[in-house]
């Protein structure tokens, strides 16, 4: 119900403002006609588009007691109110009922602030312009109107071009420009009502105000400046457009920004020329000023940029580059230069040139003479070598070398040195190597690039090859047959030279692999022992004296109790207190010789590159001393026992000479065991060795006082190198276990023990540090000890150095007495002894092995 009231009063009031509109038209008609409003005060109104503007209208009533009922705004010419405020039903404006027409609505309200009443409207649009009429009724007083024009004031738009751009606005910077050009800039205005003002300025003066109007709606004003100089750099000029008081003038500023060249360009510190060390950075150092923007600092030579470092510092107009260079042979003689631009004038750059002397050490090529193949020479051909040769400053000769060994010339030996050339006539395969040439000046020395030279000659047997073997009838043999040969050998030949002649052997029992043929060899009766012969077949020819292998029969009884020889135990590497870091003895405990005389090989490797520094084989001990040992590197010891059956499995331990402390290093099985003993069984242990020790070498001593004069015997590989060697040379120095107390030997323990036995290496090396023959070295041995000369045995027996002298003895054959048996560890049953010997009566008689005694 109170919804039907609300909506009925809604219709009723709608109905009276229509009914009051009506009348008012007429009423307005009315005073048109009749009441001279053309007559009544006007007030003129500006206003900027998009601005607010109050169109005033004094409200209040003339007398005192009188109320305001209505006001009404109205366009002129038109009857028909477009606002209106009544308060006949409230009697108090504030409270009156407020209308607008559609184009008013939410920009027009009658504000009734003292001093500010009238109609306010916002947003202002250009339509609103004209003038307005404001009605004002009173209850008792007559009617008041009063008349409003408004002006509507309209912004005008700038933009400003230049003559590099027409027709296109800058903003901002115009330029860059440069020096003497000329400059001529335009505003344009667009729009703006009344007409806009255009003027220039610079700084507070007034440069043109002469503008023109082009349409009606656009002004133009065109500034025309003398020709530049650095002095215009950095001006701002402003254009000012100004069409009433009410808007602040609209303007647009441009900055003149100019370029110019550098002045001046110089190198610091470096004159027409410099002198340069090849592979030494020098920093130089190129300054250009004046330019603007900063100049662009680039390093040519020989036409092209350089691509090496550089770092560049601008302050102001100065721009300074320094440049990292590194000189190489090459730059020698050349024209290094520091080049200037200024970004925006490249046709405008400065040069500053310094040529470059590069010292620097001499570069070798060594080459090989015409019509010369190195790999198709054969002896008795000639060689000729050249050594082509650049260096700054010269060097004063050149020095050639084979192998790494300088060369001396020798017109008789066939070699001839030149200053730049070396003639080698009737090479030999002794000539085969690299070969090299070197030269130094003052900036340091090199070395030529190395020519390999392999010189053709027939196989020739290897050398340190097992030549003896022993085998019982059916048995299958391996036997080896290594050739030293350049080419390659192609094809072998073997042949059996017995009792019954000379007989080639089969191809399809041999196997060949390089250098190294195999031939499978089966003894079927006792004509088949004798000799082995094998010849190697290369490109020139077959070798002319064959490699020599004697086959020699053993007991098929013997035969079954022999085999490979078991592996070393208890193997140890240590040193003595009275031995440098760079010495160690190694020892281990032989196993079981598999019935048959072994000996005893060692190889000294590095651990971490498994490199094989040395290798010591035929020992009849396995007691060893390694000189020439680099603190604080692990090494990898390898012992192996072998005789005529094969070789034992490996034993390997490891071993490093700390600097700080002496290590001792004992295979893992020992050292397991020493951890067990307790210092009590240690000590009764000692005690027990001691006594016996010394008992055996009594017993030793008197024995071989008996068989000769001095019983000292030292078995060593060498030669002894030079300490000016370079390699990592590892001499290996075997002492057998009867050392005696002399002046050149040191004792670790006590007189008569094992393993302490140490050569002084000043018996071992030269004062003069030159190098030490065999035979020299034993003969220093005798003159210090007063020992006989000294001699080593491999492992048939025979001497290995040729300062002994050797001579041979045949024995009666007896199993008993055999060296292979009574070195055996494992005794021989009874019954089986004596099948033994039942067979020897029955057999053919053997060829024992033949011995030798070094005298």
């Amino acid at each position: 119900m109170s919804s039907l009231t609300h909506k009925g009063c809604a219709a009723v009031s709608t109905l009276l403002i229509y009914i009051l509109i009506v009348s008012t038209k007429h009423f307005a008609f009315a005073d048109n006609v009749h009441s001279g409003i053309e007559d009544s005060p006007l007030t003129e109104v500006r206003a900027v588009k998009g601005g607010r503007v109050l169109l005033p209208c004094e409200m209040d009533p003339p007398v005192a007691n009188d109320t305001t009922h209505l006001v009404l705004f109205f366009r002129a010419g038109t009857g028909t109110p477009i606002y209106s405020l009544d308060a006949r039903s409230s009697g108090h404006l504030e409270k009156g009922s407020h209308w607008a027409e559609d184009s008013l609505k939410g920009r027009a309200l009658i504000n009734l602030s003292r001093g500010k009443r009238g109609l306010l409207l916002e947003h202002v649009r250009l339509e609103d312009q004209g003038e307005y009429r404001c009605r004002v009724d009173f209850l008792e007083s007559p009617t008041r109107n009063l008349r409003i024009r408004l002006h509507v004031i309209v912004p005008s738009t700038l933009k400003i071009t230049d003559d590099l751009n027409a027709g296109r606005e800058v903003k901002g910077v115009v330029g860059p420009f440069t020096e003497g050009s000329p400059l001529t800039l335009s505003c344009y205005v667009t729009g703006g009502q009344p007409s806009p003002r255009v003027t220039w300025w610079h700084g507070g003066y007034l440069l043109d105000d002469d503008s023109e109007i082009i349409t009606s709606q656009s002004v133009r004003n065109i500034l025309t400046l003398p020709p530049l100089n650095q002095d215009d750099l950095n001006k701002t000029l402003t254009c000012q457009a100004n069409n009433s008081d009410l808007t602040i003038p609209i303007s647009g500023a441009v900055t003149i920004d100019m370029t110019y060249p550098p002045k001046s360009l110089k190198l610091h510190d470096i004159a027409d020329h410099v002198t340069l060390s090849e592979g030494i950075t020098r920093q130089l150092v190129c300054e250009a000023e004046g330019s603007r923007p900063p100049a662009h600092i680039t390093w040519w030579m020989g036409g092209l940029p350089l691509e090496d470092p550089q770092t560049v510092d601008v302050m102001g107009n100065l721009s300074r580059s320094t440049l990292s260079f590194t000189a190489d042979s090459s730059d020698d003689g050349s024209v290094l230069t520091c080049k200037a631009v200024s970004p925006n004038l490249p046709n405008d750059a400065l040069f500053n040139s310094t040529k470059l002397t590069v010292l620097y050490k001499p570069k070798l090529n060594l080459q090989l003479g015409l019509s010369l193949n190195l790999e198709d020479l054969e002896e008795g051909d000639d060689v000729y070598f050249k050594c082509n040769m650049e260096a700054n400053p010269a060097v004063t000769g050149i020095q050639w070398a084979h192998n790494g060994v300088p060369l001396r010339s020798d017109p008789s030996a066939g070699v001839i040195i030149s200053p730049a050339s070396l003639v080698l006539q009737s090479v030999t395969r002794k000539s085969s190597g690299t070969y090299t040439c070197a030269a130094a000046n003052t900036q340091g020395a090199a070395t030529s690039n190395a020519l390999q030279m392999n010189v053709k000659f027939l196989p020739l047997c290897a050398e340190n090859q097992q030549t003896v073997f022993g085998a019982a009838k059916h048995e299958v043999l391996e036997v080896p047959c290594k050739v030293t040969s350049y080419p390659a050998p192609t094809a072998f030949r073997w042949a059996m030279n017995s009792s019954s002649g000379l007989v080639d052997v089969a191809l399809n029992l041999t196997t060949n692999s390089g250098s190294t043929s195999i031939i499978s060899y089966t003894p079927q009766t006792y004509h088949d022992f004798g000799s082995l012969l094998c010849w190697a077949i290369n490109d020139l020819g077959q070798q002319k004296e064959p490699c020599v292998f004697n086959i020699l029969p053993v007991a098929p009884t013997l035969h079954s109790f022999t085999a490979k020889p078991e592996s070393v135990s208890g193997c140890v590497a240590e040193r003595n207190a009275t031995m440098p870091p760079t010495y160690l003895v190694v020892k281990c405990i032989p196993g079981w010789d598999g019935g048959l005389r072994q000996t005893f090989t060692l190889e000294v490797r590095k651990a971490d590159t498994q490199e094989t520094l040395d290798e010591f084989r035929l020992a009849a001990q396995p007691f060893f001393v390694v000189a020439r040992v680099q603190l604080d590197v692990e090494y990898l010891l390898t012992i192996t026992a072998a005789n005529s059956r094969g070789s034992s499995p490996p034993y390997t331990i490891t071993y490093t000479a700390h600097s700080s402390s002496a290590d001792k290093v004992i295979s893992p099985d020992a050292h397991t065991v020493l951890l067990t003993i307790t210092p009590f069984l240690v000590l009764l242990i000692g005690v027990m060795v001691g006594v016996i020790v010394c008992v055996g070498v009594g017993v030793v001593m008197s024995r071989r006082r008996r068989k000769r004069k001095s019983g000292a015997e030292i078995l060593y590989a060498g030669p002894l190198k030079d300490n000016y060697d370079s390699k990592d040379v590892h001499t290996l120095i075997c002492v057998s276990s009867e050392c005696e107390k002399q002046d050149g030997i040191q004792w670790g323990g006590k007189t008569g023990s094992l393993g302490n036995c140490y050569v002084s290496p000043d018996i071992l090396n030269n004062s003069n540090n030159a190098l030490e023959t065999d035979s020299l070295l034993r003969e220093k041995l005798s003159a210090l000890q007063g020992l006989a000369p000294l001699a080593s045995t491999d492992s048939l027996g025979r001497c290995s150095t040729h300062s002994s002298t050797c001579t041979t003895s045949s024995k009666t054959p007896s199993f008993k007495s055999s060296s292979r048996v009574s070195n055996s560890n494992t005794g021989i049953h009874p019954e089986i002894q004596r099948k033994m010997e039942i067979e020897e009566t029955s057999e053919t008689p053997l060829m024992e092995l033949p011995r030798e005694s070094c005298v």
